[in-house]
C-alpha cells in the first residue's frame, strides 16, 4: 500500500547529531529501521525526505532524469541560502548535458589506470612527509602535517604544480575546510589560489607537461575551445577543493580507527599488499564521511519504500545509516578490514559518484600502512574524549588529531 507524501509526521532538525562519534546519528538509524523515508526539517523550515536504507538510496540516485542535482532547481534542499549563488554553475551540481561533458574532460586524469601509475610517486611523497614528521616536536597535529598535507602534494602532482610550491597550495586549500576561518579570509585564500593556478596554467602554454593544468589550457582552451581560460582555472581550483577535504578527513579517521583497534592494524601490517585495499573499502563504509549529502530534488513522482514522493520535493540521502544497513552488511557496527563486501556507497552512487575515488583509494592504500610501518608506536597524545569531530559539516572528520610516539 502506497502512503501519500502529504502524511504528517514529526520532522527532526537536520543535520542530525551523533550521540557516538563512531556511529551514525541514532535518529538516522531509527529511520532506517522503520523501513520508510521520513521527513526532516532544514535551516529554512522546509521538510525534505531523509532516505536511510541502502536499497532506497540506490533507487533514488539511480533514477536518472527523475531526480535533479541542480541546486538552483525549485524545491532543492540547499544547505544555506548562499548555496545556489555559490555553487549554481559548478558542473557536479548540474544534470545531463551540463554535467557529463565537463566530467569527461576531467576523467582521463582520474582513471584507475592513471591513479595506479601514480602509486610509486605517492609512496615517495608519503615517505617525504613522514621524514618531516619524525623530526618535528611532539605532540603534533597529524591532520595538518599528514592527513591534509598528503592530498595536497598528490593533487599538485596531478595538476602539474611543482612539489616545492606545495605549501602555497596547502595554506590556501586548508582554509577552505577549517570551520573557524572567517569568510573574508576564505575568500582571500580562494583568490590567492586562483592567481597561483592562473600563473601556472599560463606557463604551461610554453612549457607543456603531462599534468591536468597543461591539458586543460593547451587542449581544451587553445585547441578545442570548449573551455575559457577562466573556466579552466576554475576547474583546477575545483579539483583541489573537491578532493582535498574528503580524502584528508578519511586519512585522519582511518588513522584514529587503526590506533583504537590494534588487532585491525596488525592484520593490515601483516600483508599490506593484500589488506590495504580491503582496509580502504571498509573504512569508507564504516566512517561514511559524506554525512549531509547527496541531496536531490524529484522531477517526477516516485514511490520509495511504500511512500509516494512527489515531484518538486527535496531528498537527502544519509550514507552513514545506509552503509550500516544490516540487510546488506553482516555485523555492520563492527570494523573489519578483511570484509569482502564491496557494496558501500562511501563514494556515492550513480552518475554523480566521486570523480576522484580511484586516486583517493591509492592515497589511503599507501598512507596507512606506510605511516604505521615507520612509526609503529604512534598513539593519541590526548584522551579520546578530547577529540573534536565535524558534526554538521558536509564531510565528517577530525578537527585535529594530536599524536605522539
Amino acid at each position: 500500500m502506497t502512503v501519500s507524501a502529504t502524511a504528517t509526521e514529526q520532522a527532526p532538525q537536520f543535520p542530525l547529531k551523533r550521540g557516538c562519534p563512531f556511529a551514525p546519528p541514532e535518529t538516522a538509524t531509527e529511520f532506517r529501521e522503520s523501513g520508510t523515508p521520513r521527513r526532516v526539517t532544514i535551516w529554512d523550515g522546509s521538510t525534505p525526505w531523509l532516505i536511510t536504507r541502502h536499497d532506497h538510496i540506490q533507487q533514488i540516485l539511480g533514477a536518472g532524469d527523475r531526480i535533479s542535482a541542480d541546486v538552483t532547481a525549485p524545491g532543492f534542499p540547499n544547505t544555506s541560502d548562499a548555496q545556489p549563488a555559490v555553487e549554481g554553475d559548478i558542473f557536479f551540481r548540474k544534470d545531463g548535458d551540463q554535467h557529463l561533458p565537463i566530467r569527461r574532460i576531467l576523467n582521463p586524469d582520474f582513471t584507475a589506470k592513471r591513479s595506479e601509475a601514480l602509486r610509486p610517486r605517492i609512496a615517495e611523497l608519503t615517505d617525504l612527509l613522514i621524514d618531516e614528521l619524525i623530526v618535528m616536536e611532539r605532540p603534533l597535529d597529524l591532520i595538518e602535517h599528514f592527513a591534509l598535507a598528503l592530498p595536497t602534494v598528490v593533487i599538485c602532482e596531478v595538476l602539474g604544480v611543482p612539489y616545492e610550491e606545495r605549501h602555497t597550495v596547502h595554506e590556501s586549500s586548508k582554509k577552505f575546510v577549517q570551520l573557524s576561518v572567517p569568510h573574508e579570509e576564505k575568500m582571500a585564500a580562494h583568490a590567492a589560489l586562483h592567481a597561483n593556478l592562473s600563473a601556472h596554467m599560463e606557463s604551461k602554454r610554453t612549457r607543456p607537461d603531462n599534468g591536468l593544468l597543461s591539458r586543460l589550457v593547451n587542449v581544451h582552451v587553445d585547441e578545442k575551445g570548449d573551455l575559457t581560460f577562466e573556466e579552466a582555472v576554475g576547474l583546477g581550483a575545483l579539483v583541489i577543493g573537491a578532493g582535498h577535504e574528503t580524502t584528508a578527513n578519511m586519512i585522519g579517521l582511518g588513522i584514529l580507527a587503526l590506533v583504537r583497534e590494534p588487532e585491525q592494524r596488525a592484520i593490515m601490517l601483516s600483508d599490506p599488499a593484500k589488506y590495504a585495499s580491503t582496509c580502504v573499502e571498509e573504512m569508507m563504509r564504516y566512517w561514511s564521511m559524506v554525512q549531509t549529502e547527496p541531496r536531490r530534488v524529484l522531477t517526477q513522482d516516485m514511490e520509495v519504500g511504500g511512500v509516494l514522493l512527489r515531484a518538486g520535493e527535496g531528498i537527502i540521502c544519509n550514507l552513514p545509516a545506509a552503509n550500516r544497513d544490516p540487510l546488506v552488511f553482516a555485523e555492520p557496527e563492527k570494523l573489519d578490514i578483511t570484509r569482502v563486501e564491496r557494496k558501500h556507497m562511501g563514494f556515492g552512487y550513480g552518475v554523480h559518484q566521486c570523480l576522484g575515488q580511484n586516486l583517493s583509494r591509492v592515497e589511503m592504500q599507501v598512507a596507512w600502512p606506510r605511516l604505521f610501518q615507520r612509526i609503529p608506536d604512534l598513539r593519541l597524545a590526548v584522551e579520546e574524549s578530547e577529540l573534536h569531530f565535524h558534526d554538521d559539516a558536509l564531510t565528517y572528520g577530525l578537527e585535529t588529531l594530536p599524536v605522539t610516539w
